[in-house]
């Protein structure tokens, strides 16, 4: 209740004045000089907007017994917020050097991964879909969502859930006996539907229910699912139990694995660049941010070395230079009524719920993961508004027969920070960390990054160079990813460790180690059940229904066998409990404790684990004087030089 007095006390005193307070303004670099610039609306308001407190209080009475139903409520609040701020997201950025590196950054880091789940698309669809569905696709979604979101940092595309989703459901074409793009037509109009009524309906709050019990199986489940489907199209090819296979076609199999290793060494190398001692800091900001283009590049020019390529080493198969026509032999525009019963059109509602529990959750969180306090964004999110666009979106992949799309993790959050300038600081750990003073809030480099995507289009001839080895090797390299950082994962490795040898934090020092042994394996059951329904089962494309019921599991089951003080250390939520448990200063001193010169929270790839519930109005409170607050009044830190992506 204090709490509440003191955020209405707040939005009231920033209603009245005019004039932000230091610890609402926000930081400047110390050795910043003041820019002159004649647009004014460029200029984002140091101030929360006015509107945002319609959000606070919508947000706040949904925790004291509000309805969770309330039409258009969430639609009106966010166009209110964000329609006086269109103008300025189309003006001239402070730094133009920072959004052309942020676009062409946020092209080549969808590009790589998009390719890899065009591969394994094709695949699962018996080529119904391709590289040129995929591609076309992220350009066609992401220039519709950069021009008519609320927030356009969010950026589109299609994600390994969305491949995995659609080759389980491509099965379905039979049980209903239908042509599979009539039946995907439908399967996106449904869909499409759902996102536009659940959006006006305020459904898009529920997302505010899910904690990191549900998050954390989410982002294990995407690691094992990568890992497992990169480990079976590298070495399920070899042919190991036949005999009489030709050796040059054999030679070919293990040229493909051993390119995937190289591949995927390469990347996870390059990952932890910025904290070698070697070159500068500029080079080494290079080599982190595009080591998967790099390994590509490095794994490609090796597959051409003499003896490496017999003539049967496997590359990206596509039509080199593409004809602008489908990966399937069919038209453009899709026949709805062609092939299809009324059973297989209302058959289409089961993969359409499914895609709409999927978005629900992963575009929420990957929006709500590019807007987290520690970016300082200035303007307000729109989360109910985005997600009616989002459903938007299914329309022309309806019609074309492209795969749907949502906003990208880790793509979409790293797309902000490279539109960040930032300086780095040390704190009380001695660990150097990079605070942000600035982000450019536009539309241009989501808009420019999407219309890249038909310039690789064109450039099919050069992606046909590429060895279907170097994606699968990008793909374990992503599974692995997601297990860095994952909770689940750290906590099972704690149980393999001697008892000494754990870091002291909090779940280890401050609840009974069985308490901790036994919410790990109930996390791990969930999280390898969920793996095997998706890839072993006929019924795979139900994984989304499986990951929304952890919700009410944790909810209503779990809390009568774990006490609520075991469940602020193991699973917190929310903004009150994160800032108790001190998460961040908890992650470090577990990344760190071998090597606290370093902020390996920075190395991390940012994932679905990090998404921690926080609501709306303690995550606007956090953008408007938390940030600020800790970096001036932090005695503990001390300010060091300032850190650009224009610079590099």
């Amino acid at each position: 209740e204090e709490q509440e007095r003191d955020s209405a006390a707040a939005v009231q005193s920033n209603g009245n004045d005019t004039t932000a307070s230091p610890a609402q303004r926000p930081l400047q670099p110390v050795d910043e000089e003041p820019t002159n610039n004649d647009d004014t609306d460029d200029k984002s308001p140091s101030t929360p907007h006015p509107s945002s407190s319609n959000q606070t209080t919508a947000s706040a009475s949904s925790s004291t017994g509000t309805p969770l139903l309330r039409p258009l409520l969430g639609l009106r609040s966010d166009l209110s917020a964000r329609l006086p701020l269109y103008r300025s997201d189309w003006s001239r950025p402070r730094s133009l050097p920072t959004v052309l590196n942020a676009t062409l950054f946020a092209f080549v880091i969808q590009l790589i991964p998009a390719l890899i789940f065009a591969e394994l698309m094709a695949r699962e669809t018996d080529d119904s879909l391709g590289a040129a569905e995929v591609l076309l696709s992220s350009a066609v979604i992401g220039i519709l969502y950069a021009i008519f979101a609320g927030q356009p940092l969010v950026i589109m595309g299609i994600t390994g859930p969305v491949a995995i989703l659609l080759g389980t459901s491509h099965r379905l074409t039979e049980t209903f006996d239908a042509d599979y793009f009539p039946f995907f037509f439908w399967t996106c109009l449904w869909a499409g539907g759902m996102h536009v009524a659940s959006s006006a309906a305020g459904l898009v709050d529920l997302v505010w229910k899910v904690t990191p019990f549900t998050s954390q199986i989410f982002e294990l489940f995407i690691g094992i699912s990568f890992i497992y489907l990169s480990c079976r199209d590298l070495i399920e090819p070899i042919y190991l139990n036949e005999w009489d296979v030709d050796p040059a076609e054999r030679a070919g199999r293990y040229a493909t694995l051993l390119l995937g290793m190289a591949t995927c060494g390469i990347s996870w190398t390059l990952h932890f660049a910025e904290t070698w001692v070697l070159f500068t800091r500029q080079i080494r900001t290079v080599l982190g941010s595009y080591n998967t283009l790099i390994a590509v590049v490095l794994a490609t020019a090796l597959s051409y070395l003499p003896g490496v390529d017999m003539g049967t080493l496997e590359r990206v198969d596509i039509v080199a230079p593409w004809d602008w026509r489908p990966t399937a032999d069919r038209p453009w525009i899709t026949n709805p009524t062609q092939g299809i019963s009324a059973k297989g059109i209302f058959g289409a509602i089961i993969p359409g719920f499914m895609f709409f529990l999927l978005f629900i959750i992963d575009h929420n969180v990957s929006s709500i993961l590019s807007q987290v306090p520690k970016y300082n964004l200035q303007k307000p999110p729109a989360y109910h508004w985005d997600f009616l666009v989002l459903g938007i979106t299914f329309l022309p992949c309806a019609l074309l027969g492209l795969p749907p799309g949502n906003g990208l993790i880790p793509q979409a959050p790293l797309h902000v920070r490279a539109l960040c300038t930032r300086k780095l600081e040390t704190d009380r750990y001695g660990v150097k960390r990079e605070v942000v003073t600035h982000v450019e809030e536009q539309r241009w480099s989501g808009l420019g990054q999407s219309l890249l995507m038909f310039v690789a289009l064109g450039a099919f001839e050069v992606i046909s160079w590429i060895p279907r080895g170097a994606l699968f090797g990008l793909l374990l390299y992503l599974g692995i990813g997601a297990l860095h950082g994952n909770e689940i994962w750290e906590r099972t490795v704690f149980c393999l460790m001697v008892a000494k040898k754990r870091p002291p934090v909090p779940v280890v020092t401050d609840v009974k180690w069985s308490t901790v042994q036994l919410f790990t394996a109930i996390q791990l059951g969930c999280a390898f059940g969920v793996f095997a329904v998706a890839n072993f089962t006929t019924v795979g494309y139900i994984y989304p229904a499986l990951l929304v019921v952890l919700v009410p599991i944790r909810s209503y089951v779990l809390s009568r066998f774990f006490s609520e003080a075991d469940l602020k250390r193991l699973d917190p939520h929310g903004e009150e409990e994160e800032e108790k448990d001190n998460y961040h200063d908890e992650q470090r001193i577990i990344h760190n404790w071998s090597n606290d010169s370093v902020d390996s929270e920075e190395m991390e790839i940012p994932n679905r684990a990090e998404f921690r519930g926080q609501g709306w109005n303690q995550l606007h409170h956090r953008h408007t004087s938390n940030m600020t607050d800790d970096r001036e009044g932090n005695p503990d830190a001390r300010v060091g030089e300032e850190v650009t992506v224009s610079k590099v």
